[in-house]
């Protein structure tokens, strides 16, 4: 996993975000890398949303 994909893992294992908050939290990345990241969490499919579409990741 790369170290972008990490730290949005380790992000959304402490708290629950909109996609919208957890771009606006990596503006500092370049799109195409933060979407390989996001992408990388889709993958492996340990996303989740809660009922107000906030995505998490329940830690193990």
């Amino acid at each position: 996993m790369s170290p972008l994909a990490t730290t949005l893992k380790t992000n959304l294992e402490a708290e629950a975000k909109q996609f919208h908050d957890v771009v606006d939290h990596h503006m500092d990345v370049p799109w195409p890398d933060f979407l390989r990241a996001w992408g990388e969490l889709r993958e492996i499919d340990i996303l989740k949303r809660d009922d107000e579409g906030a995505y998490y990741i329940e830690k193990i």
